[in-house]
């Protein structure tokens, strides 16, 4: 299913094959503040805040789901996979900036 375009990705450079996993189902995560998240943000995106990404992602109960991160610049997106990496979760992907994902958002 996503596997094959999981692999090829630490970082989706571009923001297609990250739109390909949301597609497919993948939970997509804002990592900046409540603030930010009000000021704009992707449909169906849920906000939690880097800070608090820790205490969150104990409640996951599906470790093989796919989670899409992103932020601001890309750089909180990464602290973030990389603390739900160490949580256990196999599939998480740093889709970098939130300007970045729109700039390449498919035509519907």
């Amino acid at each position: 299913m996503s596997e094959p375009i999981l692999s090829t990705l630490s970082s989706c450079q571009p923001g297609d094959k990250c739109w390909q996993l949301i597609e497919q189902g993948a939970t997509v995560i804002d990592v900046r503040s409540p603030q930010e998240f009000a000021s704009g943000h992707l449909p169906n995106a849920i906000n939690v805040p880097l800070d608090t990404l820790a205490a969150w992602v104990v409640r996951i109960n599906n470790l093989q789901q796919i989670f899409l991160l992103y932020c601001g610049a890309g750089i909180r997106a990464q602290k973030g996979c990389d603390i739900l990496t160490a949580s256990g979760l196999a599939s998480v992907v740093n889709a970098g900036a939130l300007k970045d994902l729109l700039a390449c958002e498919p035509q519907r």
